[in-house]
């Protein structure tokens, strides 16, 4: 039976355990800078046809 990778956070790339839940950890662990840096950029890679990793 295949497993599923843990959630992993799409602005650090930590991998989520089963007792940290990702909003947690965006909202303990990144700052609203770093968060609006990274929808900002998020937005723009979509406009420009990018795609971010």
């Amino acid at each position: 039976m295949a497993t599923r990778p843990p959630v992993e956070c799409p602005v650090c790339h930590e991998p989520m355990t089963q007792g940290k839940p990702l909003e947690r950890h965006l909202l303990r662990d990144h700052g609203k800078r770093t968060l609006a840096s990274f929808v900002v950029a998020e937005a723009e890679a979509i406009e420009n046809e990018d795609v971010a990793e």
